[in-house]
């Protein structure tokens, strides 16, 4: 029998149909990622972003298509993680807005609504990449305009709509020179035609006979919490001085705590450090010239007032200044690794979300953490290039705040980011400088293959260490110190000053500090500084200034 119209029930059956096929083949979707490290995958997200999107639109019954399509698109937009998620996403709102008035859907208003996807998904990207997922809906909703006048049955125009999305998937290499090199189709394509697939079976009655769960999924988890405070004072300053050879400075100041910054700009020295004795720090640091900027804070006195602030409990330690201060910034920060969270939190930031390479966090986790900020304006931070879409898209739901989002590609890009925030600024003042200094930093990540590729006519097999620099593979060898030093030598130059070392939950320490000798040992101009990072699956992450 031929189905004519699409009805509410009939959608939803859609949908979640849609949902079941794309979980079962995400990890197919997920192998054919030319980028072949640990990573939040394509397949991975895409099946996150709709599994959860139709575990939303389950909580209650719709009696038009226009109202749950219009929850279908909130909830994909909520649970969009990765970039992939949130273009999965624009394109529901676009499909949503083509049932707009529709209490049934007839095969020419599907036609509507899918060229309506195309559109929105399109707009939503500023600089649309040609062989992805993109034209992949762009080359079918073209198709569909070919029905625009005569109603024909539903599974029959989807036959002919999967059949174009099919060959446009199989064109994709001939668009992106990475997908012909290592013999693949488009990911976020492939998982497209997965879910029009799932459209389809609802439609002809083929549906998943297995029982479909609609489990909660494990979000990143986000904190404001604080460990045992060991050094109790805060302590900044800057130094005016035109002595270059500040080295024993830096080392007697290490000396005296943790969380130490230290940063060199023409005659100035930005220090901060967690200490116990900051007299000290400040006698020292008088040797070398006047200081400026000196700020120490009590951070066992704060802790306790944040507590107690927490629990609404007026503190009378809480001066007014303090309250001020809080309630004009705050910032989020996604960070993997106890260690570089810990130097997020050192540096003022309020919110922690963990997660970043292996599990990007969706839109909600970061609106829910925007709203976790009792603040007027509000900075993220994403420090991965695959969570700067979903930041930006949590930053439109947000209302009653100013949101700024730093687009962050990488650690050592939001530390440096962060370090160069003034709270005597103006909120648009600083997301200019903070936008600014990101480029002043390299970022090499050391990890290993997930997969078997060819990259930029390197032929990658699984397992193999990989050095990524500024995104974009670099090195690849069967030695771990081999790959460091040999992306080191592409990033390091003469302009190089000063190279920080993060290393990861697997790396054991005695290891770092022989790897770091080397390298002074190899760049002799260069300062060297090595911090506990925890970040899983990484084995290194370094920052060069």
């Amino acid at each position: 029998m031929d189905i004519m119209k699409i009805d509410v029930e009939l959608l939803y059956r859609m949908f979640k149909q849609a949902s079941i096929e794309l979980n079962k083949n995400k990890s197919l979707v997920d192998s054919l990622n030319v980028f072949p490290v640990p990573d939040g995958d394509t397949g991975t997200n895409m099946s996150l972003t709709m599994k959860n999107a139709v575990k939303e639109i389950s909580k209650k019954e719709y009696e038009r298509v226009d109202d749950l399509s219009k929850a279908m698109s909130k909830g994909s937009l909520m649970s969009a993680r990765g970039n992939s998620g949130v273009i999965l996403s624009q394109i529901f709102r676009g499909f949503s807005k083509g049932c707009v008035d529709k209490e049934v859907l007839t095969s020419i208003d599907l036609c509507k609504a899918f060229i309506s996807a195309s559109e929105t998904a399109y707009s939503a990207v500023m600089k649309p990449v040609e062989g992805t997922i993109l034209t992949v809906i762009r080359k079918t909703a073209e198709k569909a305009k070919d029905y625009l006048e005569d109603e024909v049955p539903i599974h029959a125009l989807l036959k002919i709509l999967i059949k174009r999305a099919e060959e446009t998937l199989d064109k994709t290499p001939e668009y992106l020179d990475v997908l012909k090199q290592a013999g693949v189709v488009d990911a976020g394509g492939k998982g497209l035609v997965f879910i029009l697939n799932g459209f389809y079976n609802a439609v002809v009655g083929e549906e998943a006979e297995e029982f479909y769960e609609l489990t909660e999924t494990v979000a990143p988890h986000t904190s404001t919490e604080y460990t045992d405070i060991k050094y109790g004072y805060c302590t900044e300053f800057i130094i005016r001085s035109d002595i270059r050879d500040v080295e024993k400075l830096r080392d007697k100041i290490f000396s005296l705590g943790d969380s130490m910054v230290f940063v060199t700009d023409d005659e100035l020295i930005k220090t901060h450090i967690h200490t116990n004795n900051p007299g000290i720090a400040l006698e020292e640091a008088l040797k070398y010239g006047e200081l400026i900027n000196i700020k120490i804070e009590n951070m066992r006195q704060q802790h306790t007032s944040i507590i107690e602030n927490n629990s609404s409990t007026e503190s009378d330690e809480i001066t007014k200044e303090t309250v001020e201060e809080i309630s004009k910034y705050g910032f989020v920060s996604v960070s993997m690794g106890s260690g570089i969270s810990n130097i997020f939190n050192d540096l003022g930031v309020s919110v922690i979300i963990e997660g970043g390479q292996t599990m990007n966090p969706s839109t909600e986790d970061i609106v829910v953490a925007i709203n976790k900020c009792r603040a007027e304006n509000v900075i993220i931070l994403p420090n991965n290039s695959n969570i700067i879409l979903a930041a930006n898209q949590a930053k439109e739901l947000i209302e009653d705040k100013e949101v700024f989002v730093i687009p962050s590609k990488s650690v050592p890009q939001g530390i440096s980011s962060m370090i160069e925030f003034d709270l005597e600024h103006s909120p648009e003042q600083n997301y200019n400088s903070m936008c600014e200094v990101l480029t002043e930093v390299k970022t090499i990540q050391i990890t290993y293959s997930v997969r078997d590729t060819v990259f930029n006519d390197m032929d990658i097999k699984k397992d193999d260490i990989l050095g990524v620099y500024e995104g974009e593979i670099s090195s690849v060898g069967k030695e771990l110190k081999k790959v460091v030093f040999e992306s080191l030598s592409k990033a390091i130059d003469e302009d190089s000053e000063i190279l920080t070392i993060y290393y990861g939950m697997d790396v054991k320490k005695e290891e770092v500090e022989k790897l770091k000798i080397e390298i002074e040992e190899k760049y002799e101009d260069l300062d060297v500084e090595l911090y506990y990072g925890g970040q899983p699956l990484y084995y290194y992450i370094f920052s060069i200034e």
